[in-house]
């Protein structure tokens, strides 16, 4: 007689597969979460370029689900590794909920870290290459209870020297308020350099693409800075190390014009409504405080702007003439004029006028200054509809006042090409062209770059043995 297996143990083969499966799919389950590595992020706050004596190193460690139990910092080099100090900065971390559970969603981990790395942490380093090691650790199960792990690896130059910086040019003579150039060349791995003016920074550009150790910078002395405050050149290479080093240069004072200006109120109701619509301000309760308003706080927002407005430019000149002045124009206003403002026979404000004011008739073709690329076309608070076109280098020119503007951001000009007509938008008493000339972003006198003499003498004969 043949036999069968009975009905029960059928249901135990069955439900014992059933069991195997489950365990199978338990056990792969936590084997893939051993295995996984749910890392925590890392992100620089800046960029790290070198490694110097003391280079500073900020970064911020963050996770969403876990905690993070170890944060290194190290370099290597020929085989040996240097642990580097480090700095917790900030938690950002909010707290976690009352009465703790480990059930609750954690919040998110962020914190913030500074290293110093160099030769003065690890004596033993050479100059050449070295590698940065950054490294975060979250308490997960990831990679078999090692925890999920992050890295960022810099393979990096080592330096321990500064900069050098050779100056190449020998005369520099500078009119307060005014400009001159400087030529010098420096060492390999440099990457920030340019001339320092108290507490202003002028950048220098490559004289020539293929030879970017040979730099230009125009800088400038500006109308109200002491013509004693010294001067310097400045370079930084890719490790952080600093060079200062001096050069001749000689600054004329100059005297500069003061003028009064009375305040109608014909005057204010023209033009400070338009001003406030324009450019979104506040009534500040009468017409004479919505005008000390604008042409004190507005003024100094528009000369922030136009510092922002000076990143925009371009490393090589696009001109090769020296610039033009609005022809036929007569001078209503001169550069750095001293403006003592009067309303009712009193002194209210007292103002610096950073340009020429330059009138022929009404609505005048305005022609640009210079070859150049337009950064800026359109309203621009004080100065109404206005143009603002980068030569490069740092050289930038603005024209204000316009009736209208027949140019926009990003359209390249011509010496002499029409970009729009004059009028008296803006904080204008009449129809007239502001030109300003701007390096940096910062005003400079305009006679200087209209001087075909003074073209030659400060920038082309300085640039012709190196081009």
């Amino acid at each position: 007689m043949q036999n069968f297996p009975s009905k029960s143990s059928r249901g135990i083969g069955t439900s014992s597969l059933i069991l195997i499966v489950v365990l199978i799919l338990i056990f792969a389950g936590i084997g893939y979460r051993l295995a996984r590595n749910p890392a925590p992020t890392l992100v620089l706050q800046e960029r790290v370029q070198g490694i110097g004596v003391n280079t500073p190193v900020t970064f911020e460690v963050r996770d969403t689900s876990y905690a993070i139990k170890k944060v290194q910092v190290q370099v290597a080099q020929n085989g040996k590794i240097y642990p580097m100090p480090l700095t917790e900065v900030k938690n950002l971390t909010p707290p976690g909920p009352a009465g703790w559970r480990f059930w609750r969603h954690k919040p998110a981990t962020t914190l913030q870290f500074s290293a110093r790395v160099g030769r003065k942490q690890a004596p033993a380093l050479q100059p050449g290459h070295a590698t940065l090691l950054i490294t975060a650790v979250n308490d997960s199960w990831g990679r078999f209870f090692r925890g999920g792990e992050a890295s960022i690896r810099l393979d990096l130059p080592v330096r321990f020297a500064p900069p050098q910086v050779d100056v190449l040019t020998t005369q520099h003579y500078i009119n307060q308020g005014g400009c001159d150039m400087v030529l010098f060349k420096v060492s390999p791995g440099t990457i920030r350099s340019g001339v320092e003016v108290g507490n202003l920074f002028f950048p220098s550009f490559p004289v020539q693409e293929a030879k970017p150790e040979i730099r230009l910078a125009v800088f400038a002395f500006p109308w109200d800075m002491d013509p004693s405050t010294p001067a310097h050149l400045v370079a930084t290479d890719d490790a952080g190390n600093n060079t200062i080093a001096n050069f001749d240069y000689k600054v004329f004072p100059k005297k500069f014009h003061q003028s009064t200006m009375d305040l109608t109120p014909e005057f204010l109701n023209r033009v400070v409504p338009p001003i406030m619509t324009q450019s979104g301000i506040d009534d500040q309760g009468s017409i004479l405080k919505n005008f000390l308003y604008i042409n004190g706080k507005l003024r100094q927002q528009d000369a922030d702007r136009l510092v922002e407005f000076s990143k925009q430019t371009n490393p090589t000149f696009y001109w090769t003439e020296p610039f033009v002045q609005l022809g036929n124009s007569k001078v209503e206003a001169y550069f750095a004029d001293a403006r003592t403002y009067v309303y009712d026979g009193a002194v209210v404000d007292h103002q610096t006028h950073l340009g020429y004011d330059l009138a022929v008739v009404a609505h005048t073709p305005i022609a640009a200054a210079n070859d150049g690329k337009v950064v800026y076309a359109g309203w621009f608070d004080i100065y109404g509809n206005a143009v603002i076109i980068d030569h490069g280098a740092g050289i930038q020119t603005l024209y204000g006042h316009m009736a209208s503007v027949d140019v926009k951001a990003g359209d390249t000009v011509k010496r002499g090409q029409i970009i729009g007509r004059s009028d008296s938008t803006g904080l204008a008493g009449g129809d007239h062209l502001h030109f300003s000339v701007l390096l940096d972003g910062i005003p400079v006198n305009p006679t200087e770059w209209w001087d075909p003499h003074w073209i030659h003498d400060r920038i082309e004969a300085k640039l012709k043995p190196y081009q």
